[in-house]
């Protein structure tokens, strides 16, 4: 009778230790998902960022390309090109400011929250700097790199590779 208490006690254990394996089996598993997920919606997130700035930063990339180009424009061209850029920019600020992070992003959401604050704000930089007549975008483009620097940051700690922010809103 001892050997079949002995021998059903045993098949117990080793049936729990099966169960708890399973069991941690299960948490890695979710947590790797949890962390693949995490990853598609951080991925979601700045995919969305960039297509909400293309749409609404197009005559801020006009103004740069052309004072960038062999021939920049003078004069009443220059200054029209300058006045839509700089009215360009006041609403990409404000498209930044007006993204709503996903909760799924809640563990990333401060660092996210900031990177905004800071993207707005190099964009509201410009804004100001384009309503004179001697613009100076430096302290703005400096702005956006610290922006580009905090997004880099964001995504390269969840695994992700770190693309380029200025490339990807104004190429």
């Amino acid at each position: 009778m001892k050997k079949w208490l002995i021998a059903g006690l045993g098949l117990s254990l080793a049936l729990v230790g099966c169960s708890n394996a399973d069991e941690d089996k299960k948490e890695s598993t979710n947590k790797s998902e949890e962390k693949a997920d995490a990853k598609g919606d951080l991925m979601d997130y700045y995919l969305n960022l960039t297509t909400t700035v293309n749409g609404v930063d197009g005559d801020l990339n006009a103004y740069e390309g052309a004072i960038a180009g062999e021939e920049p424009p003078k004069g009443d061209k220059l200054k029209t090109l300058q006045d839509a850029a700089a009215a360009s920019a006041t609403e990409t600020a404000t498209a930044v400011e007006g993204m709503d992070i996903p909760k799924e992003l809640e563990d990333q959401k401060a660092d996210l929250e900031k990177f905004q604050s800071t993207l707005a704000e190099s964009y509201k930089m410009k804004s100001e700097e384009l309503a004179k007549d001697d613009a100076n975008t430096e302290e703005a483009d400096k702005k956006f790199t610290e922006a580009e620097s905090q997004i880099s940051k964001i995504l390269e700690d969840e695994g992700l590779s770190s693309p380029s922010l200025a490339t990807d809103l104004n190429g």
